[in-house]
């Protein structure tokens, strides 16, 4: 993004235009809540503007803040007949070991002891137990049915390693403001019984059988070939650092299994459940975010009857400071250990386009499979920083040539010719504080998998790199 000249961004027959920096104006305003009473900062821009055919107006996203609780709400106007509502917040699981940096060195400080560990699932818990009931509404499926009530095909959630989302589509707008007070009452504001969380963890029927539902979940992909592969990858980009005092382990919420493994969901109390929905799902860590053909003006009714809701039960909710909580924003503030190479199994230095006689090993992940002649091989690298926009796109652009058809390079070398290495691959990435792009290889030949694939893989990369043509 040049600052000097208006750019036009054409991709899969999305046409954005955005406006140029040194013609930008922000317009931030002032505005009581009817219910509330906070004086919510509003703000527009018209570099987050839409100026298509759908909504040409400055006006067409709107973001609020109260200066009360810290709570943002984004409205984005458009001309889509289905209304969606997304409650995002920013979950870390990193073992709740976590502070801000030292103001006299810089590094990272950690608290004393952790009080759970990574591979809880404590955020995929937590998402499960919000729909069994609030405190205004104490029963589970009341959110399905209304939104049933309110042309919805029902609620939905996920939980990603960074953030967790709670979403709801319906036609229209009316809907979707009369549930999002609701709703946002039920993430915020969720019973967590000692029932519910058995009945969605523990649950065993009278055969035996586990039947609770996150339990059921993460058994069916704990040890599938995709998982076991990916958590390793993860472990190798996002290693384990040390506390100031050098031998404190502090671990990297982007390498844990955020569903939880079975082994710590047997062990999970409700208790760390409780603790965790107390450090991360506050006012200052949440933002609601409406699409679609809706009124500003009605949104940001519906937002100031959760902000009013917030501040009736500030004073019920008493945060305690104990070890090893949560201090700042998630993420921003959590330390990542640099990425070292020497020594560690798996780690590959930079290509240098010469032959080392120490070759690098990889890390091997054995896996239940019913055909044994085959494997997978994931090769990733550590990304920039969130921040850096333009080289995101650049990496995006660059996979999407060496990989997307069956003319591109990477594919006509492994997959598309008489002599095949393996029977698909494609890239993938995720944008963390510092992100990492992969690239996966299934249905690889075992026996030519650590002598021909990476070997391969370099030369059509350097072929590139040059400007020609590997093949």
């Amino acid at each position: 993004h040049s600052p000097q000249h208006n750019n036009i961004l054409i991709y899969r027959n999305l046409s954005v235009i955005m406006a140029s920096a040194d013609k930008t104006t922000t317009t931030t305003t002032e505005r009581i809540g009817p219910e509330s009473g906070t004086p919510w900062i509003v703000t527009s821009s018209q570099l987050f503007s839409i100026l298509g055919k759908e909504n040409k107006s400055t006006d067409a996203i709107l973001s609020y803040r109260s200066p009360a609780t810290s709570l943002r709400g984004l409205v984005v106007t458009t001309d889509e007949p289905i209304c969606s509502l997304h409650i995002l917040l920013s979950t870390e699981s990193n073992g709740g070991s976590s502070s801000p940096p030292s103001s006299s060195t810089g590094a990272a400080a950690t608290s004393a002891a952790s009080w759970h560990h990574p591979d809880d699932g404590l955020p995929h818990t937590l998402e499960h137990l919000v729909f069994l009931g609030s405190q205004t509404h104490p029963h589970k499926g009341i959110l399905d049915k209304l939104a049933n009530r309110c042309m919805a095909d029902g609620t939905n959630a996920w939980t990603a390693t960074d953030h967790t989302a709670y979403t709801l589509s319906t036609a229209g707008s009316e809907g979707v403001i009369n549930l999002m007070p609701i709703f946002a009452d039920h993430v915020l504001f969720p019973t967590l019984t000692d029932s519910g969380f058995v009945t969605e963890i523990h649950h065993v029927n009278g055969k035996g059988e586990n039947k609770g539902v996150v339990y059921c979940e993460m058994q069916g992909i704990e040890n599938s070939e995709g998982s076991l592969v990916d958590r390793a990858t993860m472990e190798l980009l996002y290693p384990s650092t040390n506390n100031n005092d050098g031998e404190t382990p502090v671990s990297c919420g982007y390498s844990a299994e955020t569903g939880g493994k079975m082994a710590n969901l047997r062990k999970l109390t409700v208790d760390k459940v409780r603790r965790y929905h107390e450090e991360y799902y506050t006012p200052d860590n949440t933002v609601l975010i409406l699409t679609g053909n809706v009124e500003s003006d009605d949104f940001f009714r519906a937002l100031d009857e959760v902000e009013a809701l917030i501040l009736k039960r500030q004073p019920e909710k008493k945060v305690e400071n104990r070890p090893g909580s949560r201090v700042g924003r998630p993420w921003i503030q959590s330390p990542i250990a640099p990425f070292v190479a020497d020594g560690v199994v798996g780690v590959y230095p930079p290509y240098s386009g010469k032959d080392s006689d120490a070759s690098p090993k990889p890390l091997s992940v054995t896996f239940p499979s019913e055909d044994e002649s085959r494997g997978t091989i994931s090769i990733a690298w550590r990304g920039p920083h969130y921040s850096s926009r333009s080289t995101w796109t650049h990496l995006g652009l660059l996979w999407e040539y060496l990989s997307d058809s069956a003319a591109s390079p990477l594919q006509v070398a492994f997959v598309e010719n008489d002599d095949p290495l393996c029977a698909h691959l494609g890239p993938a990435q995720d944008i963390f504080t510092q992100g990492y792009h992969q690239l996966w290889f299934q249905e690889v030949d075992v026996d030519r998998m650590e002598n021909d694939v990476i070997p391969l893989f370099y030369k059509v990369i350097a072929e590139q790199a040059n400007g020609g043509d590997a093949f």
